[in-house]
């Protein structure tokens, strides 16, 4: 299963033609030349791929910051749906 930072990438690459080179953990969405549609466009699509709702990601954010936060709710939403193993 690709990480959350290589899911942001192929998806900037993919849909907004970036090459990926040029996306890099240190680098924001502003940086890459995405305007606030194209920041919306791509939480759905990685919303589509992963089920975590990405609502309000700043233009400032970088991929690092945005990986990093898809990865803690990752984590958070398998701790919430692990069963109960008590009997």
């Amino acid at each position: 299963m690709p990480t959350s930072a290589e899911l942001i990438t192929s998806t900037l690459t993919e849909t907004f033609d970036l090459d990926p080179a040029e996306v890099t953990p240190e680098r924001t969405f502003e940086d890459l030349g995405l305007d606030s549609l194209a920041l919306v466009e791509m939480g759905l699509m990685l919303q589509e791929r992963t089920g975590i709702s990405l609502d309000d990601v700043p233009l400032q954010t970088t991929i690092g910051e945005l990986a990093a936060l898809m990865d803690s709710s990752t984590a958070d939403k398998a701790l919430t749906t692990v069963p109960n193993s008590t009997s």
